[in-house]
């Protein structure tokens, strides 16, 4: 039973980003690593890994995000041909609180990588990036006994191909858009979400639909009250144009090999930037002016005729294009995001 317990307190526990148990000491806080990992080794068991799917173009070490699961190995990688890749790492598991008695021996994590042709459609085809993009692959290495391994799953199929079929809303573009250059306004949905409470009120989410349009780097906030802070990073390049990007999604699985106990959740890397190309469609939450109460964070999904008199519209605002390092995995990213002077 406490095994049980303890494995069902991990899995929402790392849902959140969380440390693993028996990872923090006395004071809550993960203890520092007692080296500085050998990212010399790392290196040439990785590389035997990739083989000749991909090519380590640079290696760089994290460690100030250790309340999000310790010293990061960032990886960046260069596919040499399209398909679907599964990546598997291990690491021996680290117990501090009982070291005699360890809940896990080992922790697994996996990872799919989907590379699409050269000039692909990142968002519309489905893919993670595309040949010629730089892949920046997350380790994390505070503890020790790495092995990887990857896989080549299969081709992978295309998805949506061209520009997106999106339909404004009637009256969408007389709402005033200062990015209507790079950003074109669809329309605002709203999604109703039934309360199981007696008052049976529920609650009401605002969503507003664009598609990229051109090429730049800007910020956009939605807000009645509009400020840079609560902005949202945008930055549009040319199809075709390669990027770097952050591989965001894993499987983490926690086992013990001898008991027979497991744990298992997802993980994401989550950032604040949303990489476009022209044609593009994105789906953003908002409050309209004058509405009040608390949103939930629920997909919404657009439909153009929802709000054909444009009332529940947003106040579209722009700002100087800028990344806090400090939120979420931004830090990752931030340095390897595409400069001004390389769009059109």
């Amino acid at each position: 039973m406490r095994d049980l317990l303890n494995g069902v307190v991990l899995a929402v526990a790392l849902s959140f980003g969380a440390p693993l148990p028996g990872q923090t000491d006395a004071t809550g806080r993960i203890p520092p690593v007692a080296a500085t990992p050998d990212t010399a080794r790392l290196h040439r068991a990785l590389a035997a890994a990739l083989g000749d799917d991909f090519h380590i173009v640079h290696t760089e070490l994290h460690s100030d995000l250790r309340e999000r699961g310790g010293t990061f190995w960032l990886v960046h990688a260069l596919p040499r041909r399209a398909g679907m890749f599964e990546l598997r790492y291990r690491y021996d598991y680290r117990e501090l609180t009982r070291p005699a008695d360890p809940l896990y021996t080992h922790v697994e994590h996996t990872s799919y990588i989907r590379v699409g042709e050269q000039g692909c459609w990142r968002r519309r085809q489905a893919k993670d990036a595309c040949l010629g993009d730089t892949v920046i692959l997350p380790f994390v290495v505070s503890d020790t006994g790495h092995a990887f391994t990857l896989t080549f799953r299969d081709a992978g199929g295309t998805g949506l191909s061209g520009e997106a079929d999106a339909q404004a809303a009637p009256g969408a573009d007389s709402v005033p858009n200062p990015l209507s250059a790079h950003l074109r306004f669809l329309g605002a949905g709203r999604h109703h979400t039934p309360s199981r409470a007696a008052t049976g009120r529920g609650r009401t989410t605002f969503s507003a639909g664009f598609v990229a349009m051109a090429p730049g780097r800007f910020n956009l906030s939605l807000s009645s009250r509009p400020s840079a802070a609560g902005s949202v990073p945008i930055v549009i390049v040319p199809r075709g144009q390669p990027v770097t990007v952050l591989l965001g999604r894993e499987q983490i699985t926690a086992r013990h090999e001898t008991q027979g106990f497991a744990s298992h959740w997802g993980n994401q890397y989550m950032t604040s930037v949303l990489l476009l190309q022209p044609g593009d469609p994105i789906s953003l939450e908002f409050m309209p002016p004058g509405v009040a109460g608390t949103l939930l964070p629920l997909s919404v999904s657009i439909d153009a005729a929802d709000d054909p008199t444009g009332s529940i519209a947003p106040i579209i605002t722009r700002f100087p294009f800028q990344v806090d390092p400090a939120h979420a995995f931004n830090a990752f990213v931030a340095d390897h995001l595409p400069a001004e002077r390389g769009l059109p």
